[in-house]
């Protein structure tokens, strides 16, 4: 429930073993690889001074970046030549590439298999292509079947032209309206899917006027009428049915023979196909590497608990030097997140990346969000059977694959609880007893508690918030922020005052209250002056000019509305708890009306499928809102970047 320590990895190996050690860091997994050559470029990839090491490091001097040696085009070409034949049906199996690889053999298996089938399909492609032309021209040919003209009494016309093509619906109504500006003989004579097939004929004198006027109605000219077919369109159909017969033969008799060939090298060629893959990226890595004459230079993010493991594994390799630097409050050094969460809240990541990655030095929000959002939910959709349906929908679409069934599960099992609280199963409130209030008879209760829980989780987001601005050394808003120590005396002060003043009950004098106020106000307002003064780290705009008044009295305007804002927006909780009900009362007082055993049943159905549906898809959005806006901005900026471990 924290994002995961990561060291930086920095590795010197010899050339002679680079693939294989690639390899090795694409198995793991665990190794999310950034550019060595500008790691040593800014001073931050070091090796020990010792007369062990003297090779090494003398190779700093003749270093290159591995942008000139890692070339993958190579790969990809070949890559091609089996996807040529075999299409996609390959995937990446790690078994085919275990053990020593002999790259120069698997490049001529695959050329004699090309070689072998690339004729073969080759000759194919040629029979397809003269069927789609057949299957084109007996589709022509069929619009003119009826016309009962020879062909080439059409085609040697000596004053006129001929073109058969489609028009839109929409363009057949423009058509008519001209109908007194054509320059042809138009003829309906077909349809086409969703369009009209036309015949039209026109002058030769007139052809380019036709032209213009057929392009304005987006004409489609369709293809397949061949002027050496002289006869009757029906003859001309019967000869291209038994000539497309011919070559269906053929290619049938072909496809069975490249089948049979494939069969015998699917396997050699599923190998290939993986060791391709395997080098591509290889090749690719390379280019984020530094090389000497004799070493290569590698540096990459691991999880610090991967450190011994991965050690472990690189020590097969001679001579190599493995080193980790922990120091990753280096200005230059941007480590990326490592979301780590256990089984409860690991769901709930997809909604943390939906907005943006924490930085690594920020607190992990998944469990927090997780818990506001649960404790939401159920308490804006608390209900005992509509809750287990939930429940059943999120672990059926978990089962099938999709991140956000394991969220809706926990979604259910809250609004189960929040049912059993306020009594409420399939909307019926009579039928078991409430463990806490019925929302419908208590509505203060609920709106009052609605905005207490929201409070408190606001609470909680200044906290989160205060924590991150000081892990991040961010010293000026961890003091004087508005969701640091000044802003959140601010909010406190506010919060006091409207107790008071609603209640009558005063736990401080309001002259005390009011005054801490003000001078919250006094410090936000001054907050980049006062930072300067006594020099805090991170002080905003320490480069810039500072804000001028008018800026800084909008912002504070803005932070005075945003605390009402922030904590009035809970309201809503309480509000869709209490629309529960009354939606449910609404199909209730229908079921009523009908007063018939079947029709009434069939309602209380349908409005339970309606209210599971609509309103559990609202209630979700809502509590999202509440997130993003209102929590989120006390102490999320999400501004890091996802850990990315190179893998095939």
């Amino acid at each position: 429930m924290a994002i995961e320590k990561l060291v930086m990895m920095n590795v010197v190996g010899k050339n002679e073993y680079i693939d294989s050690f690639v390899k090795e860091i694409l198995f793991m997994e665990n190794v999310q690889i950034v550019d060595a050559y500008n790691e040593i470029d800014n001073f931050r990839f070091t090796i020990n001074v010792t007369e062990k090491n003297i090779k090494e490091i003398l190779g700093f001097s003749s270093l290159e970046s591995g942008i000139k040696f890692g070339s993958s085009d190579e790969f990809v070409k070949k890559l091609g030549l089996i996807r040529e034949i075999f299409g996609d049906e390959f995937k990446i199996d790690k078994r085919y590439l275990k053990g020593d690889i002999d790259i120069d053999q698997v490049v001529k298996s695959v050329y004699q298999i090309y070689n072998v089938l690339h004729k073969k399909h080759k000759i194919l492609k040629l029979y397809q292509e003269d069927i789609s032309q057949i299957d084109q021209s007996i589709k022509a040919y069929g619009f003119l079947e009826s016309a009962g003209v020879a062909m080439k009494d059409i085609n040697n016309m000596e004053y006129f032209n001929y073109v058969l093509g489609t028009l839109s619906k929409e363009n057949v109504q423009r058509l008519k309206r001209n109908y007194g500006n054509i320059t042809a003989i138009v003829v309906h004579v077909g349809s086409d899917d969703d369009d009209e097939v036309y015949l039209v004929i026109s002058p030769k004198d007139l052809e380019r006027e036709t032209n213009r006027l057929l392009r304005s109605l987006s004409f489609k000219t369709i293809e397949g009428l061949k002027p050496e077919y002289p006869k009757r369109p029906e003859e001309i159909i019967k000869w291209l049915v038994k000539k497309r017969g011919d070559f269906q033969e053929k290619v049938d008799i072909l496809e069975n023979e490249i089948e049979k060939i494939k069969e015998r090298f699917r396997e050699e060629s599923n190998y290939a196909y993986n060791v391709f893959n395997l080098y591509k990226r290889i090749e690719e890595i390379k280019k984020l590497m530094a090389f000497s004459e004799e070493n290569f230079y590698f540096s990459g993010w691991i999880p610090s608990k991967m450190k011994n493991h991965i050690v472990e594994e690189l020590s097969q390799f001679e001579d190599i030097i493995i080193m980790f630097n922990e120091d990753v409050n280096d200005p230059g050094m941007s480590p990326p997140t490592k979301l780590k969460n256990n089984w409860m809240f690991k769901p709930f990541e997809f909604m943390i990346k939906m907005y943006g990655m924490p930085s690594y030095k920020e607190l992990d929000p998944t469990p927090f969000l997780s818990l506001t959002y649960l404790v939401f939910f159920g308490f804006m959709f608390g209900d005992l059977g509509q809750g287990f349906v939930l429940f059943l929908l999120g672990l059926l679409i978990r089962l099938k694959g999709i991140k956000l069934g394991g969220i809706i599960e926990r979604l259910g099992i809250t609004s189960m609880v929040f049912g059993l609280v306020y009594g409420s199963i399939f909307g019926f409130e009579t039928l078991i007893p409430a463990l806490w209030v019925k929302p419908f008879h208590h509505i203060n209760t609920i709106l009052i508690t609605a905005i207490i829980i929201g409070v408190a989780f606001l609470l909680v987001g200044y906290a989160y918030g205060m924590i991150n601005s000081f892990k991040a050394g961010n010293y000026s808003n961890f003091a004087l922020g508005k969701n640091g120590i000044t802003g959140t005396v601010l909010y406190i002060s506010i919060l006091m005052i409207a107790i008071a003043s609603l209640t009558g009950n005063r736990i401080m004098s309001m002259k005390l209250l009011v005054s801490i106020v003000v001078a919250a106000i006094v410090i936000l307002f001054l907050k980049e002056s006062i930072s300067k003064w006594v020099k805090l780290k991170n002080a905003d705009n320490e480069d810039h000019e500072e804000a001028s008044v008018v800026e800084r009295v909008f912002e504070i305007f803005e932070i005075l509305l945003s605390i009402v804002s922030n904590t009035l927006s809970f309201i809503r909780v309480g509000a869709f708890a209490l629309n529960h009900v009354g939606l449910f009362i609404a199909f209730e007082s229908l079921a009523m009306l009908i007063d018939s055993g079947i029709g009434s049943v069939a309602i209380y159905i349908l409005g339970n499928i309606f209210i599971i549906g609509l309103e559990g898809l609202i209630v979700g959005i809502q509590v999202l809102r509440l997130e993003y806006y209102e929590l989120f901005s006390k102490y999320f900026e999400g501004g890091g970047i996802e850990f990315d471990p190179a893998k095939l």
